[in-house]
């Protein structure tokens, strides 16, 4: 592992000689209201709001002990997700690198943070075939058929934003659709006075577009990113249930002048999915021509969206369409050539996926096989982890087998299989943090739902 670190660290182009710089300049909130440092560490938490205080959380003895280990390259407090892409060689899809530009305005001192990450809500309009309750209420509402959330943020956290936002650099707004959120709304107008020059960056389903958005745009310095996930009227309308393809090109040639006008990227957020896939190359071709850099985001729940859930014959042959279909036309712009470099990325990580089906013996062992392995690899995961005492091992691994049982039971066997089948494949330490972070009944609904 230390020469995949090395190799990886190595192939980084920012000047820090840290693996990951998020632990030291950035925090995310989340819509339970969880303090994470990234996106992808969900184990490691800093605290949650409103029992542990943005301050708090900031300067508390967790996220010290995070930062030693970060310094010293040690993955074990929650990063798994990007440890697994290290040791798998898939250098380009590395969490980390999402972060890698801070390295030009963090406060090297750690004083104070310089990028907030707020998904504040889960308000949103769409029902994306791939998304879920907790990132869309109207999900919530008529796909899992439950009470909605209710998200801990108030007056009282805008107010201890105020400490820090004259040091941020960036706030970025993501979760449900951003413009549909009241609180944001009064955050953006806290920076807009307290910090004018810190860069807002919105990640917007490109739906919502009204005049109080257009007039707010010209007041701070906003940058627009949007998320998309077909080139077609058809296949953009199946995945992102409730929108309308028409409505959509026009927001997005709104945001694309808006971009020009502020001399910024446009970037479009994309999802390679089993429902998309062949229109991935036409995704390229469009945002090339338009000048727009691709974002693309690895699904991995639910898995009856996730292109790593297909079999060994079904990814060859997505891998040979890709490559015939490569659109490295104009290859000497410089968007062109960063979105080369992702297309390629995206084509190695499905060949790593394939070499993984190729080892994969899981579909022929019976419901007890299947069981006993996946409570062996939580087991071998608590007993190599240094996130807890060996008191707290044995509790918390008792707890998330318990927790998977009761799952089990409330399924036949065949559903039972394809749950075990996909909990085996997949990260053991995202499957935690979803066990440990969300109720059981939370848990069941989505692994449901994600088995259809």
């Amino acid at each position: 592992m230390q020469s995949q670190i090395t190799k990886y660290k190595n192939s980084k182009k920012n000047n820090s000689n840290k693996i990951c710089l998020a632990p030291f300049a950035s925090l995310r909130f989340t819509v339970s209201g969880n303090i994470q440092v990234c996106c992808f560490n969900r184990l490691y938490l800093l605290g949650k709001y409103p029992d542990t205080s943005i301050y708090e959380a900031w300067h508390g003895k967790k996220h010290e002990i995070l930062k030693s280990a970060i310094e010293n390259s040690d993955l074990t407090l929650g990063c798994g997700y990007c440890k697994e892409s290290i040791e798998n060689g898939l250098f380009k899809s590395v969490g980390a690198n999402n972060y890698d530009y801070l390295d030009s305005y963090y406060d090297k001192n750690n004083i104070m943070p310089t990028m907030f990450d707020f998904e504040l809500g889960n308000n949103c309009n769409l029902e994306c075939i791939m998304c879920n309750g907790e990132n869309s209420a109207l999900i919530r509402k008529n796909r899992e058929n439950k009470l909605p959330y209710n998200p801990p943020y108030d007056i009282t956290f805008i107010k201890q934003l105020d400490e820090f936002i004259p040091h941020l650099k960036e706030a970025r707004f993501v979760g449900g659709e951003p413009f549909l959120i009241d609180l944001n709304y009064q955050i953006w107008e806290r920076i807009i006075e307290l910090n004018p020059s810190c860069k807002i960056t919105i990640l917007t389903n490109c739906t919502i577009l009204n005049n109080k958005i257009k007039t707010l745009l010209t007041k701070g310095h906003f940058e627009v990113s949007v998320s998309a996930d077909g080139i077609t009227k058809t296949t953009y309308e199946k995945i992102r249930k409730n929108a309308n393809f028409e409505e959509f090109k026009i927001n997005l040639d709104y945001f694309i002048k808006h971009s020009k006008l502020i001399k910024y990227t446009t970037f479009l957020n994309f999802c390679p999915m089993i429902h998309n896939w062949f229109e991935i190359p036409g995704m390229y071709k469009f945002c090339n021509k338009n000048n727009i850099q691709i974002i693309t985001h690895t699904v991995i729940f639910p898995p009856n969206s996730a292109l790593w859930t297909l079999p060994q014959n079904k990814l060859e042959e997505i891998r040979t369409f890709l490559i015939k279909n490569n659109p490295k036309e104009l290859i000497s712009k410089k968007i062109t050539k960063t979105n080369n470099i992702s297309y390629l990325s995206l084509i190695n990580q499905i060949t790593n996926w394939i070499e993984n089906s190729k080892t994969n013996n899981n579909n022929q062992l019976s419901f007890i096989e299947l069981k006993n392995n996946f409570n062996k690899k939580l087991l071998n995961y608590f007993n190599n982890s240094k996130m807890y005492d060996d008191e707290t091992k044995k509790i918390n691994y008792k707890n998330n087998v318990s927790k998977i049982e009761n799952i089990l039971s409330q399924l036949d066997e065949m559903s039972s299989i394809k749950v075990l089948n996909f909990l085996i494949s997949f990260s053991t330490e995202l499957i935690i943090a979803e066990l440990e972070n969300s109720t059981t009944d939370k848990v069941s609904e989505r692994l449901k739902y994600g088995i259809k």
